[in-house]
């Protein structure tokens, strides 16, 4: 099967990319890179201090995004040279080049239009972070840590329109929330049997059966980034968004 994987350049999604590029190896795979999640602002500091940590365990010494997806035989491609453009004419050109059958995309930060949805004929997937809809929109973790919920979650749905993490639900997958851990820690943990949700969705497709799916269930919440003020009341709490002494911890999660 002829696979694109839409990605965002942080770490959530290369340890997402690592286990796929292994677990999805007998699929042609391509692989497109957003360098960003939403519009161009500055986000408060400690936000800041959580890109500028996961950027140094990107840079420690594990495969880049190029050596990924020279290891899924094909090059890192993205859409910057053409200001991100993804629904434009040349990003679209980008995308029917690859021919997919399936599109899959973790945490990528552009928003794409029908005109790519309606290209591979299994349509285009998507691995959220959060459990829908009640946590739609970035860092669901955040919130569901700082709400106090016992359990954490990813779910994997249709991507069928434009709209936000809108599309119906083909799995959902919980883990319990591990409070005295970091933001950070929580979510990467959350890709284990985030990939798995993914692999069995491409195994349904691949033994020509039907990807059952059923709308939403419960009542939407969407969240944007937290203010500084949410940010401090999430401090307030005794939370962490990163902390340095989880490295060992976070690398065995790439095993």
């Amino acid at each position: 099967m002829r696979i694109i994987l839409l990605a965002n350049r942080d770490l959530p999604s290369h340890l997402a990319l690592s286990h796929l590029v292994r677990q999805l190896g007998g699929h042609e795979l391509s692989i497109f890179i957003s360098e960003k999640v939403g519009s161009d602002y500055r986000l408060p500091s400690p936000l800041m201090a959580l890109q500028s940590f996961e950027l140094e365990l990107l840079q420690d010494g594990r495969a880049s995004f190029e050596q990924l997806a020279k290891t899924a035989g094909g090059s890192l491609q993205g859409f910057v040279d053409i200001d991100n453009k993804v629904n434009g004419k040349a990003g679209i050109e980008r995308i029917k080049v690859s021919q997919p059958d399936l599109i899959i995309s973790v945490r990528f930060g552009l928003i794409i239009g029908q005109d790519i949805i309606n290209i591979p004929r299994y349509g285009v997937i998507n691995l959220h972070s959060g459990v829908l809809p009640n946590y739609r929109g970035v860092m669901a973790t955040f919130r569901a840590m700082l709400n106090g919920d016992a359990d954490i979650g990813s779910t994997l749905h249709f991507i069928q329109d434009s709209g936000i993490d809108t599309g119906d639900t083909i799995s959902v997958a919980t883990i319990p929330l591990e409070s005295q851990s970091s933001y950070l820690f929580n979510v990467l943990s959350l890709y284990g049997g985030g990939v798995k949700q993914i692999v069995n969705a491409v195994r349904s497709y691949s033994d020509s059966t039907t990807l059952r799916s059923y709308p939403q269930r419960g009542t939407p919440g969407y969240f944007t980034f937290p203010s500084l003020t949410e940010l401090n009341r999430f401090s307030d709490q005794g939370h962490k968004l990163f902390d340095p002494q989880e490295r060992a911890k976070i690398n065995r999660l790439y095993t």
